[in-house]
């Protein structure tokens, strides 16, 4: 007897019977006590009921250009730091582990994965053909964080940079903006992707002018600040009112040259950035930003991979984790 054949009998999904079995919240009395006494009655026996012995998780932290991972070190750390807790809380051990891209094929080809029951593995810089090319060559459950993989047989938890995005959007025509740029960056990772698409699409949900200025920057803090100053020298397109950036490290670079050229921010232009890092709050002018729940990411990861390696739990699942504006001093109405 699975949790398969429980969800079918009760006519329920898998993922419900799950929550009733390890007695979760999201399941009504009704529905938990049929499928408890179905269990009951067929001799369902959990598996790792009373695990007391620590099973083993490898986190992989695949590295490409390797800025992303560096410039949002906290970022980063903080998704880790709420993975471990939650592994812990369910009694794993993490196992980290750093493959750099161009050593990723190999890297795997030669790694034992008997001691591991699953793998958890951060995608934000990660090529969808390295994480297929794990999925095939690797038998235990995955999943990924920080990257969709588009439409591929994947398990994600990643934030939702299109809710983000229209937050931020609609934040600034609340205030009056009607012309919004964007500042993009010129490496391309897939949430990148994501924020650059979304920006477009609330353009046209908003009814804003689609030729706005797009800016394409380094998205190191110091490339995002050199490479704003090349635009102001040249001018930058249309009257700006307002700039949406792609993370907070480009926002913070950008707001650092505007200053320089003498931009009052908000009076002048106002700026969004996207991530919430600890530096947002610490600027002269607070940066308004959308915030990410890094910790709840780290913990629906490691929850979805306790359900695929002990409850059978078949589905694919991609998880978006909503976001949250948080209003600072970066942004005010229009002059």
């Amino acid at each position: 007897m699975t949790i398969k054949e429980i969800a079918k009998i009760a006519n329920v999904s898998q993922a419900t019977v799950s929550l009733a079995l390890n007695n979760r919240p999201g399941v009504s009395d009704d529905t938990r006590n049929k499928i408890i006494q179905i269990a009951n009655q067929y001799g369902y026996i959990k598996k790792n009921n009373s695990r007391t012995k620590k099973q083993n998780i490898l986190f992989i932290k695949y590295i490409g250009s390797g800025v992303a991972i560096e410039q949002n070190g906290d970022f980063i750390a903080r998704i880790i730091d709420s993975i471990e807790e939650s592994a812990s809380n369910l009694n794993y051990n993490i196992t980290i582990k750093n493959i750099i891209a161009k050593e990723f094929d190999t890297t795997i080809k030669f790694m034992s994965f008997d001691e591991y029951e699953g793998i958890i593995f951060l995608g934000t810089e990660a090529d969808t053909k390295d994480i297929i090319y794990l999925r095939k060559n690797v038998k235990i459950p995955i999943v990924a964080v920080d990257n969709i993989f588009g439409n591929y047989d994947i398990d994600t938890v990643l934030m939702d940079n299109y809710g983000g995005i229209d937050k931020a959007i609609k934040h600034l025509t609340s205030l009056g903006h009607r012309k919004i740029g964007y500042i993009d960056s010129t490496l391309r990772f897939e949430n990148f992707n994501n924020r650059t698409e979304a920006y477009h699409k609330s353009l046209s949900k908003y009814r804003l002018e689609k030729n706005q200025s797009i800016l394409y920057v380094d998205p190191s803090l110091e490339g995002a600040y050199m490479d704003t100053i090349k635009y102001l020298k040249k001018g930058i397109k249309g009257e700006i009112t307002a700039f949406v950036a792609a993370n907070d490290t480009i926002a913070i670079g950008a707001v650092k040259a505007l200053r320089e050229f003498g931009i009052k921010i908000p009076a002048e232009v106002s700026i969004i950035g996207f991530d919430d890092i600890p530096f947002c709050s610490m600027l002269d002018k607070t940066l308004t930003t959308i915030k990410v729940d890094k910790e709840g990411i780290g913990s629906l990861a490691v929850n979805l991979l306790d359900n695929k390696i002990n409850y059978s739990f078949d589905a694919t699942a991609k998880i978006l984790v909503t976001t949250e504006l948080i209003k600072r001093e970066s942004t005010s109405k229009p002059i």
